[in-house]
C-alpha cells in the first residue's frame, strides 16, 4: 500500500533542494524521500534457505563480507516501524529507497535469523556503526548501541541491564531482595539468603506468584530456598567470611565466577585444603590495590554455591533442562516461556570425581571427550524423549503423575521463571523495541526437587546435532515474530491479545494492566495505556498515538526524584547498579501504600557487556 503523502524527518543533516526550484524568485523545493514500511511477524511464512554466517561482532569498527549491502551508507535512515504497520512484512516496491536494514553481530544463531530476515526483503549490513537498521541482534552488548537506540523505530536485541537476571551475583541479589522484602511484608522470618539481601521493593499483588499463563493470583509465595540452591558472595567479605566459617567437608560447594559460562572458571570445594587455598587467594586480593580501585575484575566477582550431590540420572547420566523466558516487550511487559531440551553427560555420574565434564552438562564441556562425535547425539534428548523415559522408569516407581515432564515439571519452571522476572521487573530498563531472549538451567534432584541454577544472556543457538534442529529455529523465529507483533501492537496502542504469532511459547506475563512508561520518556514517569479508541467514520483499526512533528525531536520528562527509604543502605552490588550511578535503592511500601516499587529512577546507558556469549568457540 503505498502512502497518499510523504513527510520529511530531519536526522542527518538539511534536506536537498532541486535544481529547478533554485532559480531566483522562486522558493527552492524540498525533494522528499518516501518512507519504508516496516514488516510484521511472519506467522506461517516459510523460512529462506540462506546459510551465511555472521562476522563477529566489533563495536565502532566496519565489518566486510560478501553477504552485505552497505549502499547508501551516509543515506537517510531506516523508515520508522510504524510504517511496517500497513504493510505485509515486505518493503513497498516502488520506493526508491534501500533497506529496510538488519545488523547481526556475531555468529550464534546468524543463520536463522539472517534467513528470517532476507525472507520479508530485509538487507544486511555488516558495519556495526550504522544507525539506520530496523533490527540489531549482537552477541555482545555495547554502549553505543544503546546510546544511539531509536525508541519506538527500532528492535534491538538484549535489554541493557539484564545482568540482573543473567548474570550469578545479579541474579543472587535480585532474588535475595525480593525475599527479604517479602519476608518484611509479611513479618515473617525469611532465612539467611533473605537477610542478607535488604536492597529490593516491597511486594504488591503482582509479585505474588504465578499460576496460570498470564495471571497472577494471591497465593503462598515461592521462597527462595526452594528451588535456589544456597549461595554466598565472594566480592563482599562478611559473606565470603560466613562460607569459611560454615563450609565442613561433609558437604560439596561449587565455585563459580559471576559473568562467565561454558564451565570456565568453574570448581569443586571438597576439603579444608581447597578452601583455605580459595580464602588466601581472596586475602592476597585484598591487599591488591588495583583491586580495591576496579573490585569487580579480580578473583573475588564469584559466587560459591552449595553443589547438589543428589542429582536425578538418565541412565547413569547427570542432566540439566534448558528453557527460555522471552520478554518480547518491555512497554507493556509480555513475558513467555518455551520449552527447550535436556542436555546430559558424556560420562556416568561419580560425585567424588574431579573430572567437571561428569558435573557439568553443557556442550562446551563435553565436546572436551574424544567420545563427543560418536556419541553428541546422546548427549541432547528433546522433552518428548525425557517426559518418556521418566515415564517409563519413575511414573510407577515413584508414584509421579503421568507425563510428569509437561505437567508438574513444566508448571514449576514456569513458577521460577516468573519469579525470577517479577523481582528484576522494576528495576530492568525498559523502551518500545528492546526484547531479550535468556536461557534458564534447571537441575532435578533425586527426590524430583526442581532447582534453578542459573540464567543465560545470549543463550547457545547453534544446530549442530538432530535435536537442536528441531528445537533452535522455531525458538528463534517466534521469538522475532512476537517482538514485532507486540511491538506494532504497542505502538498503535492496540490490546495484545489474542497474538496471531504465538504458537509454541506461552505467556507467563502480559503486563497490559501494569503502569508502564511513555514512548520517549523514562522508567520512572509511567502511565496506564488507555483503551483504544475507535474512530466514528471509520471501520479501520484504532488509530496510533500522533507521531513527533517532522521538524521537532520528541521531549523528553525529566525523572521524578527518587524518594529514599528510610532502611539501612543496601551492600553495593558491581552487578546490578548502573554504570556512573548508584543503584537505585529498593523501596519499602509506606503505612498508606501509596507508592508503587516501580517508580524508580531513569537508569543510565550500560556499559559494554564483558560476559562471553554462552557458545564462544574456543
Amino acid at each position: 500500500m503505498a502512502h497518499s503523502c510523504t513527510r520529511f524527518v530531519h536526522r542527518r543533516g538539511p534536506p536537498t533542494r532541486t535544481q529547478a526550484g533554485s532559480k531566483r524568485g522562486k522558493r527552492p523545493r524540498i525533494q522528499r524521500q518516501p518512507r519504508a514500511r516496516v514488516p510484521g511477524p511472519a506467522h506461517e511464512r516459510p523460512m529462506g534457505s540462506s546459510q551465511e554466517e555472521g562476522l563477529p561482532c566489533q563495536p565502532s569498527q566496519p565489518d566486510h563480507d560478501t553477504d552485505s549491502d552497505d549502499t547508501d551508507a551516509t543515506g537517510p535512515p531506516a523508515a520508522l516501524l510504524e510504517g511496517l504497520l500497513l504493510g505485509d512484512g515486505k518493503p513497498s516496491p516502488h520506493s526508491t529507497r534501500p533497506g529496510p536494514f538488519f545488523y547481526i553481530g556475531g555468529n550464534n544463531g546468524a543463520a536463522i535469523i539472517s534467513s528470517y530476515c532476507k525472507s520479508k526483503g530485509w538487507r544486511r549490513i555488516q558495519d556495526s556503526r550504522r544507525e539506520d537498521y530496523v533490527l540489531k541482534w549482537c552477541e555482545v552488548k555495547s554502549r553505543d548501541s544503546y546510546g544511539s537506540f531509536r525508541e519506538g523505530e527500532q528492535l534491538l536485541y538484549q535489554l541493557p541491564n539484564n545482568k540482573l537476571l543473567t548474570t550469578k551475583i545479579g541474579l543472587l541479589s535480585t532474588l535475595r531482595g525480593q525475599a527479604w522484602a517479602m519476608s518484611k511484608a509479611s513479618k515473617a522470618p525469611g532465612g539467611t539468603q533473605a537477610r542478607l539481601g535488604k536492597d529490593a521493593a516491597a511486594p504488591t499483588l503482582e509479585d505474588l506468584p504465578w499460576t496460570s499463563p498470564g495471571h497472577l493470583r494471591p497465593q503462598r509465595v515461592l521462597r527462595m530456598e526452594e528451588f535456589f540452591p544456597e549461595t554466598y558472595r565472594l566480592d563482599l567479605k562478611h559473606e565470603r567470611e560466613a562460607f569459611f566459617t560454615l563450609f565442613d567437608e561433609t558437604q560439596t560447594w561449587i565455585c563459580k565466577p559471576t559473568a562467565s559460562n561454558q564451565g570456565k572458571g568453574i570448581f569443586l570445594l571438597r576439603n579444608q585444603e581447597e578452601v583455605a587455598a580459595l580464602q588466601a587467594k581472596t586475602r592476597s586480593a585484598d591487599d591488591d590495590p588495583i583491586h580495591h580501585k576496579s573490585p569487580c575484575r579480580g578473583p573475588q566477582a564469584r559466587v560459591v554455591q552449595r553443589y547438589i550431590q543428589n542429582p536425578l540420572l538418565l541412565d547413569g547420566r547427570k542432566f540439566d533442562v534448558r528453557s527460555y523466558l522471552l520478554i518480547a516487550c518491555t512497554t507493556p511487559y509480555m513475558i513467555f516461556f518455551s520449552h527447550g531440551y535436556a542436555r546430559l553427560t558424556l560420562s556416568l555420574y561419580d560425585p567424588h570425581s574431579s573430572d567437571l565434564s561428569g558435573h557439568l552438562t553443557n556442550q562446551f564441556m563435553q565436546k572436551k571427550s574424544p567420545l563427543y562425535v560418536l556419541l553428541k547425539e546422546d548427549t541432547v534428548w528433546s522433552m518428548e524423549r525425557l517426559n518418556r523415559h521418566i515415564n517409563t522408569t519413575f511414573w510407577k516407581a515413584r508414584g509421579l503423575p503421568k507425563d510428569w515432564v509437561f505437567t508438574t515439571l513444566t508448571k514449576r519452571m514456569q513458577q521460577i521463571m516468573a519469579h525470577c522476572f517479577l523481582a528484576a521487573k522494576s528495576k530492568l530498563e525498559c523502551k518500545l523495541g528492546y526484547f531479550d531472549l535468556i536461557g534458564c538451567d534447571f537441575l532435578i534432584d533425586d527426590n524430583f526437587k526442581v532447582w534453578l541454577l542459573e540464567m543465560n544472556s545470549n543463550p547457545a543457538l547453534h544446530t549442530n546435532c538432530e535435536v537442536l534442529k528441531e528445537v533452535i529455529p522455531g525458538v528463534v523465529i517466534e521469538t522475532l515474530d512476537l517482538a514485532l507483533e507486540t511491538f506494532q501492537k504497542s505502538l498503535r496502542g492496540q490490546k495484545m491479545l489474542p497474538l496471531l504469532s504465538q504458537r509454541r511459547f506461552v505467556l507467563l506475563h502480559n503486563g497490559e494492566a501494569d503502569v508502564w512508561p511513555r514512548l520517549g520518556g523514562s522508567c520512572s514517569l509511567r502511565r496506564r495505556l488507555p483503551p483504544p479508541t475507535r474512530q466514528a467514520k471509520s471501520s479501520g483499526p484504532p488509530t496510533p498515538r500522533a507521531p513527533d512533528q517532522p521538524s521537532t525531536r520528541r521531549p523528553v520528562p525529566p525523572p521524578l526524584a527518587p524518594q529514599h527509604p528510610q532502611l539501612p543502605g543496601p551492600t553495593p552490588d558491581p552487578d546490578s547498579a548502573h554504570d556512573g550511578q548508584p543503584q537505585a535503592p529498593g523501596k519499602e511500601q509506606s503505612g498508606t501504600g501509596d507508592r508503587h516499587p516501580e517508580q524508580e529512577p531513569s537508569p543510565g546507558t550500560a556499559k559494554e557487556e564483558r560476559k562471553e556469549p554462552e557458545n564462544a568457540r574456543p
